[in-house]
């Protein structure tokens, strides 16, 4: 997995990797209803930031800390594995 993680995504140092917590697909959203996460966002220590869906399950992705989204390295609906970063925060 470390292949595809961009060039600079750890290089400058700072930030906090929000990782995968299984392999699936990942989704900013479940439905029409929430609003996705982006780059500038300040969330709350365990907001959910997204969800990996396996085997028809949505599991949340949240982090343990409070902070801005500086980075999204995933897409909408991409195959993501077990501790894939998905997103910066600062």
């Amino acid at each position: 997995a470390s292949s595809e993680t961009p060039a600079g995504t750890a290089s400058s140092g700072k930030g906090y990797p929000v990782v995968s917590p299984l392999e699936g697909k990942f989704y900013f959203t479940k439905d029409n209803s929430e609003t996705a996460v982006k780059v500038g966002d300040y969330v709350q220590k365990d907001e959910v930031l997204g969800y990996v869906e396996a085997m028809k399950t949505y599991n949340t992705v949240k982090f343990d800390r409070a902070g801005t989204i500086e980075q999204i390295i995933v897409s909408n609906g991409s195959d993501v594995e077990e501790d894939d970063v998905l997103l910066i925060l600062s």
